[in-house]
């Protein structure tokens, strides 16, 4: 057994918060990969565990590390499918993480990011989604305008 994997063997033994802020990006990114397994069986909207897991998301999605940022939006969107509108107490400070870390990395993760904000609306956290999108109106590149397009799409029912 190589040390990485006696680690990630020991790290399952942890507690999801200390998994899911580990030093090693490897255990985080199997946490999120485990955490997202784990609300994908969930098939009661009222699960207790959906409430253990909701303040996870915001330090999960603002991992330095992109890949282990994708696997916590995986996983927040496992969440999200999971969760009913109750999960709306957590929209604000997991859509500022998301706005702030996420919508200028790598086309996967803004696209998940984009995902993730539709859940939101679903989920009827509208306002909480239209508040903390709107901030995101940074310079004048073309992606940023491009996001904004994307957020009048959305907001509008177009897409």
């Amino acid at each position: 057994m190589s040390e990485d994997e006696k680690l990630l063997k020991e790290a399952k033994k942890l507690p999801w918060e200390d998994r899911l802020t580990h030093k090693n990006w490897k255990v985080r990114n199997d946490a999120n990969i485990d955490l997202a397994a784990v609300c994908d069986s969930i098939t009661d909207p009222k699960d207790p565990r959906l409430r253990e897991f909701g303040p996870f998301f915001k330090k999960a999605v603002a991992d330095s590390n992109a890949p282990v940022q994708e696997k916590a939006l995986d996983a927040l969107i496992a969440f999200l499918k999971a969760a009913d509108a109750d999960a709306g107490r957590y929209a604000k400070e997991v859509c500022d993480a998301v706005v702030a870390k996420c919508l200028t990395g790598r086309p996967k993760t803004v696209e998940k990011s984009q995902a993730v904000f539709m859940l939101w609306v679903e989920l009827e956290a509208v306002d909480v989604f239209l508040v903390e999108y709107g901030k995101f109106n940074l310079a004048d590149s073309w992606a940023n305008m491009r996001k904004i397009y994307m957020f009048e799409k959305i907001q509008w029912g177009i897409l």
